[in-house]
Protein backbone atom coordinates (compact mmCIF):
# COMPACT_ATOMS: atom_id res chain seq x y z
CA UNK A 1 0.00 0.00 0.00
CA UNK A 2 1.48 3.79 -0.67
CA UNK A 3 1.60 6.22 1.89
CA UNK A 4 -0.51 9.12 0.32
CA UNK A 5 1.15 12.46 1.24
CA UNK A 6 0.12 14.31 3.62
CA UNK A 7 -1.14 17.94 3.06
CA UNK A 8 1.40 20.16 5.03
CA UNK A 9 3.71 18.33 2.75
CA UNK A 10 1.81 18.66 -0.27
CA UNK A 11 2.27 23.15 0.47
CA UNK A 12 5.54 22.98 1.41
CA UNK A 13 6.78 21.62 -1.60
CA UNK A 14 7.81 23.31 -4.73
CA UNK A 15 6.55 23.95 -7.66
CA UNK A 16 7.76 23.61 -11.24
CA UNK A 17 8.53 27.54 -12.52
CA UNK A 18 6.61 28.76 -15.73
CA UNK A 19 7.81 30.51 -18.43
CA UNK A 20 6.17 33.52 -20.57
CA UNK A 21 6.30 34.47 -23.62
CA UNK A 22 5.20 37.50 -25.13
CA UNK A 23 5.36 39.15 -28.49
CA UNK A 24 4.89 43.02 -29.18
CA UNK A 25 4.58 43.88 -33.03
CA UNK A 26 5.44 47.10 -34.41
CA UNK A 27 4.19 47.57 -37.60
CA UNK A 28 6.67 49.60 -40.40
CA UNK A 29 4.66 53.33 -38.92
CA UNK A 30 5.38 52.27 -35.61
CA UNK A 31 8.97 51.31 -36.14
CA UNK A 32 9.76 54.52 -37.68
CA UNK A 33 8.02 56.41 -34.88
CA UNK A 34 10.01 54.74 -32.52
CA UNK A 35 13.64 55.33 -34.17
CA UNK A 36 12.36 59.25 -34.61
CA UNK A 37 11.62 58.98 -30.77
CA UNK A 38 14.77 57.56 -29.71
CA UNK A 39 17.60 59.47 -31.80
CA UNK A 40 15.25 62.81 -30.36
CA UNK A 41 15.39 61.36 -27.22
CA UNK A 42 19.76 60.08 -27.69
CA UNK A 43 20.08 63.94 -29.57
CA UNK A 44 21.58 62.21 -32.54
CA UNK A 45 19.41 63.20 -35.18
CA UNK A 46 18.54 61.52 -38.60
CA UNK A 47 19.32 62.89 -41.62
CA UNK A 48 16.62 65.74 -42.33
CA UNK A 49 13.72 65.35 -44.48
CA UNK A 50 10.80 63.40 -44.94
CA UNK A 51 10.59 59.61 -44.37
CA UNK A 52 9.47 57.84 -47.28
CA UNK A 53 9.70 54.13 -46.81
CA UNK A 54 11.01 51.75 -44.10
CA UNK A 55 12.75 47.91 -44.74
CA UNK A 56 13.41 45.48 -42.24
CA UNK A 57 16.12 43.38 -43.21
CA UNK A 58 16.04 39.49 -41.69
CA UNK A 59 19.76 38.57 -42.92
CA UNK A 60 22.43 38.43 -42.26
CA UNK A 61 21.80 40.37 -39.22
CA UNK A 62 18.86 41.96 -38.20
CA UNK A 63 18.14 45.78 -38.84
CA UNK A 64 16.04 48.40 -40.66
CA UNK A 65 16.71 50.86 -43.27
CA UNK A 66 14.94 53.36 -43.20
CA UNK A 67 14.54 55.66 -46.45
CA UNK A 68 14.84 59.42 -45.75
CA UNK A 69 14.24 62.08 -48.73
CA UNK A 70 16.55 65.17 -48.57
CA UNK A 71 14.14 68.52 -48.59
CA UNK A 72 16.64 70.62 -50.64
CA UNK A 73 18.60 67.81 -52.96
CA UNK A 74 15.64 65.94 -53.17
CA UNK A 75 17.96 62.79 -53.06
CA UNK A 76 16.93 59.37 -50.91
CA UNK A 77 19.74 58.59 -47.67
CA UNK A 78 19.31 55.31 -46.99
CA UNK A 79 20.25 55.13 -42.84
CA UNK A 80 20.83 51.39 -41.37
CA UNK A 81 19.84 51.52 -38.14
CA UNK A 82 21.28 48.23 -36.17
CA UNK A 83 19.29 45.35 -33.91
CA UNK A 84 20.77 46.49 -30.77
CA UNK A 85 18.91 50.26 -31.83
CA UNK A 86 16.10 49.10 -32.86
CA UNK A 87 15.56 47.27 -29.90
CA UNK A 88 16.08 50.05 -27.47
CA UNK A 89 13.97 52.04 -29.69
CA UNK A 90 11.25 49.31 -29.14
CA UNK A 91 11.52 49.36 -25.56
CA UNK A 92 11.22 53.34 -25.62
CA UNK A 93 8.10 53.53 -27.35
CA UNK A 94 6.37 50.82 -25.30
CA UNK A 95 7.27 52.48 -22.26
CA UNK A 96 5.59 55.92 -23.97
CA UNK A 97 2.71 54.08 -25.16
CA UNK A 98 2.69 52.44 -21.36
CA UNK A 99 3.38 48.79 -22.43
CA UNK A 100 5.07 47.14 -19.65
CA UNK A 101 7.76 45.25 -19.77
CA UNK A 102 9.62 43.15 -17.37
CA UNK A 103 13.33 44.10 -16.65
CA UNK A 104 14.53 40.63 -15.97
CA UNK A 105 13.20 39.56 -19.22
CA UNK A 106 15.35 38.26 -22.20
CA UNK A 107 14.15 40.40 -25.33
CA UNK A 108 15.02 39.86 -29.43
CA UNK A 109 13.89 40.64 -32.35
CA UNK A 110 11.67 38.68 -34.63
CA UNK A 111 10.83 39.46 -38.18
CA UNK A 112 7.21 38.55 -38.86
CA UNK A 113 6.21 39.18 -42.59
CA UNK A 114 6.14 43.22 -42.68
CA UNK A 115 6.13 43.95 -38.53
CA UNK A 116 9.16 43.59 -36.35
CA UNK A 117 8.48 41.78 -33.23
CA UNK A 118 9.81 42.55 -29.87
CA UNK A 119 10.18 38.82 -28.41
CA UNK A 120 10.15 39.45 -24.29
CA UNK A 121 11.02 35.92 -22.60
CA UNK A 122 10.57 35.90 -18.84
CA UNK A 123 11.50 31.88 -16.72
CA UNK A 124 10.29 32.34 -13.41
CA UNK A 125 12.04 30.65 -10.55
CA UNK A 126 10.21 27.93 -8.72
CA UNK A 127 7.97 29.02 -5.90
CA UNK A 128 6.62 27.41 -2.74
CA UNK A 129 2.56 26.47 -2.51
CA UNK A 130 0.81 28.75 0.07
CA UNK A 131 -2.67 28.20 1.60
CA UNK A 132 -5.30 30.66 1.00
CA UNK A 133 -8.34 31.38 3.02
CA UNK A 134 -6.69 31.36 6.55
CA UNK A 135 -5.98 34.43 8.87
CA UNK A 136 -2.63 35.19 9.56
CA UNK A 137 -1.88 35.58 13.14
Amino acid sequence: MTKSPSKSSDLSSRLPALGELRHISFSKDALVMAVKLYYAATKKPLPSGVVEGCEIVAAPDTQVEIKIRDDASGEIKTVPISAEIIGAAMINYCRKVNVPLPREGKKSLLVSGDNLVLVVNVQAQPTKLFRTGTAER
